[in-house]
């Protein structure tokens, strides 16, 4: 994994957030490997032009002017975006040690066209991210999911997907990552001729039921006419 370089200050607790945004910053904290958590912002635009704002694991070095903070390599925890903008509203940086494993969610990249969606199939990922645990070094920034083997109804489980060495993939159920599902117009289709086979049974039973009656009638009808030529 890359190491992005991000200068960082120490902010006045005092200030609020929605100030610092307007000003074009992002308010952060800096906690981890039982340290105090620390006040931090961030330039917003550097944040952005840094690919940082996007899902995935980012391992990160910080540049900055206090020493407490200075050379600093850390992880994205978690990141707040705004409902609308979709803009990064406030991050949590995770302090790491470079020789002790973590645990990680990283993001699942679908890639290749899958022959099921050539034939008029749609790719549904089930799942965007798997947890992982590696040395921070080894984390993967996502992981490579080939689906252009897929067929409609075919699966992806997450046994079937391929890291790196020194990756662990935590899970406990062999969940499915990715399914082709048919078409809705097939689905519908398909719906719609089970509909009418079931109506077209109905509708013969109660014909057989009306010949039944009808002749009946006329067996009836016929013993009326013996009777009466007899007398």
């Amino acid at each position: 994994m890359r190491t992005v370089q991000l200068e960082i200050k120490r902010r006045d607790g005092s200030v609020k957030s929605r100030l610092l945004r307007r000003d074009g910053l992002i308010p952060a904290i800096f906690y981890g490997q039982g340290e105090s958590e620390i006040s931090v912002q961030v330039n917003a635009r550097e944040f952005d032009r840094s690919g940082l704002g996007s899902k995935g694991a980012h391992l990160i070095r910080f540049n900055s002017a206090d020493s407490s903070l200075n050379e600093c390599i850390v992880l994205i925890k978690e990141s707040q975006h705004h409902p609308v903008t979709g803009l990064t509203s406030h991050v949590d940086f995770l302090r790491v040690d470079m020789a002790t494993p973590i645990i990680a969610n990283v993001t699942l990249s679908f890639t290749g066209k899958s022959v099921g969606v050539v034939n008029g199939g749609i790719l549904q990922p089930v799942v965007r991210e798997v947890e992982v645990k590696a040395l921070p070094g080894d984390l993967p920034e996502s992981i490579e999911v080939d689906v252009s083997g897929l067929d409609i109804h075919d699966v992806l489980h997450i046994e079937d997907l391929v890291v790196g060495e020194g990756v662990e993939m935590l899970f406990t159920d062999n969940f499915t990552v990715v399914t082709v599902t048919p078409p809705i117009a097939e689905e519908v289709v398909e719906e719609e001729e089970e509909e009418l086979g079931e109506g077209e049974g109905e509708g013969e039973g109660e014909t057989g039921e009306g010949d039944a009656d009808a002749t009946g009638d006329g067996s009836t009808g016929g013993d009326g006419d013996e009777k009466a030529g007899d007398s």
